[in-house]
């Protein structure tokens, strides 16, 4: 018993000891921790970086000679704070180099950052990496900081996950070569590349998986390539995207409440991935009524036009939005209030009431007042003169504040083609407090002139061709030997010579164009000239084939004789002008012109009745074009817009005229005719980057006097590209891929040209490149088309149909070239093949 009470003794005597040395610590921790002093700071030793003078240390400090410092104290936390701050220093530290009295001289070491020599990769070729890196600033000097690093990773990641690749790994090494110098090593681990193999739903009862997995834009069709050949990317924050668009898609048919419960993606395989998407619908409201609040300007039932729903209708929330408050749709309520001003305008929908399933709505409306433009200032051009861009603007400084107007003027901006349609960028500045807008025209100019120069075998034999376009002219500067550089430019003029020449053949032309004689509006004048003359000798005239030693039709030419010197010779010269419209819109312009050609016929037999083989014929004509253009934003790659144009040619009635007989002995000295043709097509995109083009047309030539007959040239050649080089009499050659040119064997025209025709054409475009300098795009096309030789055959419905597939590109100093496979399900005579290659040069079709 007494052994035990020692031991017990023993313990508590342990317990009670121990417990006294802990108190006698922590009484001693407290009385170090609250023996704060106050010193004076004498001096400031630095050691370690050189690079760094003791002021500018100072300075990330925040530390001064002479402050007053406690220690311990949070002066000093804050300065080391400070320095790890600057993301200068890799290591940091601050000692009690000294205390006299009450002054204290500090040290503070500092170890600075490793600079950049040189960045070594593997994993990655040093193009791409220069390609992933090219917005981080990696040259020699560059301090490695873990930022840096950081950046670098994720840069790398983001990349390689766009690719495909979601399980890259990056690893970096700091190391230092034999001359000192600091390399970064990096070394990347793209990793498998994962597709996603299949996109799993739950809870979609109202709404099919085609439906849903549609909305999945940025999985299921990223990019063109991606859906031929099935590969699927899976992109996290993407995925969310996706998500959100199918919540959408249900709001839109009016599951207001539907939600994405859960999402969870697991690998199939290591090469494919599995997503699923757990949805609740939630159920169906219907629209109740509809009301309109706070609307001064417009009337309501003008509102509820602009709001295409009515009562009873599947409650749209998305639809009722874009309708209402979306700028980005030109009909909606807040654009129309824009397009009258109401700059400051605030569209707000709230629902009132969700009972029943239904929901009411009222649409509340902050007109403000109408906003007007205060200065409105354009940049960037440095050729172009100021008076060629001022002239073009319809936001002018006092007119009221007009989204259309800026559209509208963007699209003139961009006709010009002085400048690249994706930056032309107009800058508003609002002011609400006056109620302003300052807007700024930023401008990025390119060549507006062209250089063709090509080589090729045309009508049976060599000819070779050069045209020179020049589209910011400046004739007043032609004979000033400075403002030539490489040529005068700046007054937006436009001159152009061209030359043929083959064997046989040779052609020239010039025309100039003053795009702006006067006025409120632009009305340019065009002079043209052009002159041909063609040379044959021992064969005969085919006007289907041309000029050669054979023909497709011997019965329909005749032989000349082998010593005689027959051409053909053509002059012609025009006059025009073109005036832009301000009524039904801007987008409208009407042109005239008056054209005058003369043929020299010299031992030629056409087989045309009353057309001797030698002798003169003439043509004077008068045009009229009336047109509607508003394709865009980009003229050479539309991507929204129309064009409409109806164009009508008239020569006067000569035989009318004639008091001795209804026809002279050569009935064709003058001709007379009239024509009419008319061209509508349409620009969408359908598709993200996809855009259809979709329209036709239809022509038609007559005679005044059905005595004299029609005229021998003006007749219309269907086939081919509608691109020839060789042109006879004003002829017209419209395109019908598929088929043969109307100059080549197998001809579907009429061997004398048809009197009537019509096409109908749909094409999907998909841009590759769409640069400053090239654009390239893929197509693919169905048309149809036919001509008659007369009225009475015409049938419109009567069409040969063509499918095929092509490229273009266009460059701006060389402006398309381009390459069409076109299949003509409807053979044509004495072709083999259904197949026809088709090359385009100068302009697309």
């Amino acid at each position: 018993m007494k052994r035990i009470q020692f031991l017990l003794y023993l313990l508590i005597t342990c317990i009670l000891q121990n417990l006294s040395a802990q108190t006698d610590q922590q009484q001693t921790e407290f009385e170090h921790y609250n023996n704060v002093k106050t010193y004076i700071l004498a001096d400031i030793d630095i050691k370690g970086v050189t690079q760094y003078s003791k002021n500018q240390i100072l300075d990330f400090t925040h530390l001064r000679i002479g402050d007053e410092i406690q220690i311990p104290g949070t002066r000093i936390n804050y300065a080391i704070k400070k320095l790890w701050g600057t993301k200068l220093f890799s290591d940091i530290a601050i000692y009690a180099n000294k205390i006299d009295g009450h002054k204290i001289y500090l040290q503070i070491y500092l170890e600075g950052l490793p600079e950049l020599s040189s960045v070594e990769v593997i994993g990655v070729t040093k193009s791409k990496f220069e390609e992933i890196t090219k917005d981080i600033d990696l040259k020699p000097g560059t301090k490695i900081t873990d930022d840096l690093i950081n950046t670098i990773k994720n840069d790398i990641k983001k990349y390689h996950l766009y690719k495909g690749h979601p399980e890259v790994s990056t690893t970096f090494k700091i190391i230092k070569d034999s001359t000192r110098k600091t390399i970064l090593n990096i070394y990347v681990d793209k990793g498998p590349r994962i597709k996603v193999k299949k996109i799993l739903f739950e809870g979609n009862k109202e709404l099919s998986e085609s439906q849903l997995r549609s909305e999945m834009k940025h999985i299921k069709r990223k990019s063109f390539f991606a859906n031929i050949f099935k590969f699927l990317k899976y992109i996290p924050e993407k995925f969310k995207e996706d998500q959100k668009s199918i919540i959408e898609k249900y709001q839109s048919v009016g599951f207001r409440d539907a939600r994405v419960v859960s999402d969870s993606i697991w690998k199939a395989d290591p090469k494919n991935y599995i997503l699923k998407i757990k949805i609740d619908e939630g159920k169906r409201y219907f629209l109740g009524d509809v009301t309109f609040v706070g609307n001064t300007v417009f009337s309501t039932e003008t509102l509820n036009r602009l709001l295409p729903y009515k009562k009873g209708d599947p409650y749209d929330l998305i639809g009722i939005q874009k309708n209402a408050i979306d700028t980005q749709n030109d009909a909606s309520i807040a654009s129309t209030y824009l397009d009258e001003g109401y700059l400051f305008n605030k569209i707000i929908p709230v629902e009132t009431t969700v009972k029943d399933n239904k929901v009411d709505v009222e649409i509340r409306i902050v007109e403000g007042e109408a906003a007007h433009f205060n200065k409105v200032t354009f940049s960037g051009n440095t050729m172009t003169k100021d008076h060629v861009i001022a002239r073009e603007l319809g936001t002018r400084p006092g007119d009221l504040f007009s989204k259309i107007n800026i559209k509208r003027t963007m699209f003139r901006l961009a006709s010009l083609g002085f400048f690249e349609p994706q930056k032309i960028i107009p800058d508003i500045k609002p002011n609400p407090i006056t109620s302003t807008v300052d807007l700024e025209w930023k401008l990025t100019e390119k060549s507006a002139s062209q250089v063709q120069l090509q080589g090729g075998y045309g009508v049976g034999r060599l000819i070779g061709s050069l045209a020179l376009t020049f589209g910011n002219f400046s004739i007043d500067n032609l004979f000033k030997g400075k403002a030539w550089n490489p040529i005068p430019q700046g007054n937006g003029q436009s001159l152009s010579v061209s030359a043929q020449v083959g064997s046989f053949f040779q052609s020239y032309g010039i025309s100039f164009t003053e795009p702006w004689i006067g006025g409120e509006t632009p009305t340019s004048l065009t002079f043209r000239v052009n002159y041909s003359r063609t040379y044959f000798r021992g064969s005969y005239y085919n006007p289907l084939r041309g000029f050669g030693s054979s023909g497709f039709l011997p019965n329909y030419g005749q032989y000349t004789s082998a010593g005689s010197r027959e051409f053909l010779g053509t002059i012609g010269i025009s006059i025009g002008i073109d005036k832009q419209l301000t009524w039904p819109d801007d987008y409208f312009s009407l042109s005239a012109s008056i054209n005058y050609e003369c043929y020299n016929l010299k031992n030629i037999n056409l087989g045309i009745e009353k057309l001797p083989k030698t002798g003169v014929s003439n043509d004077l004509n008068y045009v009229v074009s009336f047109r509607r253009i508003s394709s865009g934003p980009d003229p050479i790659f539309p991507t929204s817009g129309s064009e409409f144009d109806l164009t009508g040619i008239f020569t006067l009635p000569y035989s009318l005229f004639n008091t001795g007989s209804l026809f002279v002995p050569n009935k064709y000295k003058w001709f007379e005719y009239y024509k009419l043709k008319l061209h509508a097509y349409w620009y969408k995109e359908i598709l993200g980057k996809l855009v259809v083009k979709m329209g036709g047309e239809f022509g038609f030539v007559d005679c005044y006097n059905l005595t004299k007959g029609m005229p021998p040239f003006q007749r219309f050649y269907l086939g081919g590209t509608g691109l020839l080089n060789y042109r006879l009499g004003g002829r017209d050659h419209i395109p019908l891929r598929g088929y043969p040119n109307a100059s080549d064997q197998g001809t579907i025209s009429p061997k004398n040209g048809g009197v009537v025709y019509n096409r109908l054409l749909m094409e999907l475009r998909y841009p590759l490149v769409m640069s400053d300098m090239t654009k390239i795009w893929g197509l693919s096309f169905f048309e149809v088309g036919n001509t008659f030789n007369d009225y009475e055959q015409y049938k419109p419905f009567e069409l040969r149909r063509a499918v095929g597939v092509g490229v273009r590109i266009y460059m701006p100093i060389f402006g398309f070239l381009g390459l069409d496979f076109g299949y003509g399900f409807d053979r044509a005579p004495n072709v083999k093949s259904k197949w026809q290659t088709h090359f385009i040069i100068g302009h697309d079709l």
